[in-house]
């Protein structure tokens, strides 16, 4: 657990900020037992065609998808044209992985058709109800599109992903210059999955067969992150902020009332960090001494007879409520660089939102902010993907000059990326930095004044920020 444990006493209730970092290691042999089911989503329309790679691209990375799946395994694929088509196995279903079914597969892989339409929602629909055949703890689905959802009918794809979302987890590449990173992203921040660009076609069967091999290296269904408060105590917020950015507090359960739990999902040997919020009261602590606000334990989701490794120790958020100004300005390092990286996300989005809309000086403006926080931050994907919308004349400072024309696949590429996170590296007993300054802010419910870092109003709970901006 990170924080900055210390509150001024003055300032009556407040809120306390900790980021929880979480590594699983040891799974990879309970992975290697675990059931698991792979379906396969291709694009299939008449604009997979053109240009000619990618259609071939396609073939040779669901062959390769196939090839790595791990014997037992139940697999589909699903050829996606205005309409959903299993195409492998011949009969329907799930085949189960093996020699035989690996190879037949590849086969049917390479004939796929590039002729028809798009329909999304129509292919995960699919997907959903092959998935849910067969018992199977870890459920993983891979799409791949080069357009838009168009022959789906208004808000059936928002309906299934509601169905979707309790059943399985999706990765999404995006091929060509046609499709919308802004519906990507909503899929797979809807199904817990990653969304990016094919940059090169022939790079596609490497990400395929990575995404593969990571979803075979996953040993748990999920994970819970269970959260009691002290009596009175409340959660302002849970958010992931790596490997990239979800609000969980939403979809957070309550067994009682002092215990919040928020699922996680599937878990391999991998790290993943988490922001909590939890609101403090000095009234009735003592000054100067450690108050336990949460208590923090994690426990594997659904069960399961393989071994496991032993959950770690409780961890705790903490309050010290004190009148020295120099302990209570600080702000953990981690929680600065999450905070950064969150703007970089946003910085990057309203550029993309102002070139769209015609607004060209301010697009410079934002994706000079973000050149800037990608440099400050250490981030050279997001620096490689925002050459492709700019000239950077100066990292640093974030001078830059917007490139004519732009391509719809740099938009894209540089939109589809905004919720993934840098993770924090910095050396443990990094001096926290200084909070941030500006004016107070006025609640526009109740009317209280605010510091010019909170997120919510210490009294009635209305939000001070931009929704998602941590």
């Amino acid at each position: 657990m990170h924080q900055n444990k210390y509150l001024p006493a003055a300032a009556g209730r407040a809120e306390m900020h900790a980021v929880l970092s979480v590594e699983a290691r040891g799974l990879g042999p309970a992975a290697a037992r675990t059931a698991a089911s792979e379906v396969i989503v291709i694009d299939c329309s008449g604009s997979m065609s053109w240009p000619p790679t990618k259609i071939a691209a396609a073939r040779r990375a669901t062959a390769t998808a196939v090839g790595v799946l791990r014997d037992g395994t139940h697999f589909a694929i699903i050829e996606g044209t205005e309409q959903a088509q299993v195409v492998y196995p011949f009969a329907g279903g799930m085949a189960v992985a093996g020699p035989d079914t690996r190879a037949a597969a590849a086969r049917v892989a390479a004939r796929l058709p590039a002729i028809g339409g798009t329909a999304i929602g129509a292919w995960l629909d699919l997907a959903r109800r092959l998935h849910l055949s067969r018992p199977a703890a870890i459920r993983h689905t891979l799409l791949l599109t080069d357009g838009r959802n168009e022959h789906d009918a208004a808000g059936y794809l928002d309906k299934v992903l509601d169905a979707c979302a309790p059943h399985f987890t999706c990765d999404a590449r995006g091929i060509g210059d046609g499709w919308d990173a802004t519906e990507l992203k909503e899929i797979v921040r809807r199904l817990h999955g990653r969304a990016d660009a094919v940059l090169d076609d022939s790079a596609l069967a490497a990400e395929f067969e990575e995404m593969t091999r990571a979803s075979m290296a996953k040993a748990l269904s999920g994970v819970r992150i269970r959260i009691r408060t002290r009596a009175g105590g409340r959660i302002g917020f849970v958010k992931q902020v790596h490997p990239t950015r979800a609000d969980l507090t939403g979809e957070g359960t309550r067994p009682d009332a002092r215990t919040w739990e928020f699922r996680t999902d599937a878990w391999g040997d991998e790290s993943r960090e988490f922001h909590l919020c939890v609101l403090a009261d000095p009234d009735g602590d003592p000054m100067g001494e450690d108050v336990e606000l949460a208590a923090v334990d994690l426990a594997p989701d659904g069960d399961t007879d393989l071994p496991l490794p032993a959950a770690p120790p409780t961890q705790s958020v903490l309050v010290q409520w004190t009148d020295d100004v120099l302990l209570s300005s600080r702000v953990d390092p981690r929680l600065a660089h999450y905070g950064a990286d969150a703007s970089l996300g946003h910085a990057i989005t309203a550029g993309c939102d102002a070139y769209e809309a015609g607004d060209r000086e301010e697009a410079r403006r934002q994706w000079g902010q973000a050149v800037r926080l990608a440099h400050g931050l250490g981030s050279a994907k997001m620096l490689e993907r925002l050459r492709g919308l700019v000239h950077i004349v100066d990292a640093a400072t974030g001078e830059v000059r917007i490139r004519e024309p732009i391509r719809p696949l740099d938009l894209n590429s540089a939109m589809i990326v905004t919720e993934e996170s840098v993770r924090f590296t910095g050396l443990p007993g990094t001096a926290p930095v200084a909070a941030p300054t500006g004016p107070d802010r006025l609640c526009p419910s109740c009317r209280r004044t605010a510091p010019a870092a909170a997120a919510y109003c210490q009294k009635c709970d209305t939000p001070l920020r931009p929704e998602g901006v941590l």
